[in-house]
């Protein structure tokens, strides 16, 4: 949220941001300004699974994105608008590893960063993701299925709006 500031006079006005955390579901669309998941016309990014081993980060309904060697916490707006155009398309399996910074512009035209902290395994259950969207159905189902420990991703983020 803007917030304004007259500090010597002048009248400056700064964005406000915070970094959350969120798990994108494993095959679930992830809209990050308003951090729900789920497929809709306004989702920026899918975590798409191949198989038990991979998948991608995709981006979604005009979204870009681009990885980048460059320090989460040294990455603000101003940064990421100094790059004309973001890539479409999606991040691959084997640059999606804990550590890796991405940054983006939702379709919205909100930009923001992310980093990838880690996964959660298939049969894992415990965490406010899996607990407010999978169905005690799915999961009796997956139960009896072989266990994916890297299925649910895990990120940190930050949205400038």
């Amino acid at each position: 949220m803007p917030v304004k500031s007259e500090a010597l006079g002048s009248s400056v006005e700064k964005t406000e941001s915070k970094t959350k955390t969120t798990t994108i579901l494993g095959t679930y669309s992830w809209d990050v300004e308003t951090d729900t998941l789920g497929s809709t016309s306004k989702s920026d990014f899918w975590w798409e699974r191949i198989d038990t081993t991979k998948g991608n980060l995709v981006a979604q309904n005009g979204t870009t994105v681009e990885v980048t060697a460059k320090d989460f916490a040294s990455i603000d707006k101003k940064y990421i608008q100094q790059f004309p155009v973001l890539r479409y398309g999606r991040i691959n399996y084997s640059d999606i590893k804990p550590g890796t910074v991405v940054m983006f512009k939702t379709g919205e035209g909100h930009y923001g960063k992310l980093r990838i902290k880690g996964y959660r395994a298939l049969h894992d259950f415990d965490f406010k993701e899996a607990r407010e969207y999978l169905e005690a159905s799915w999961k009796n189902f997956v139960m009896h299925k072989q266990d994916i420990k890297s299925y649910h991703l895990i990120v940190e983020y930050t949205l400038f709006k």
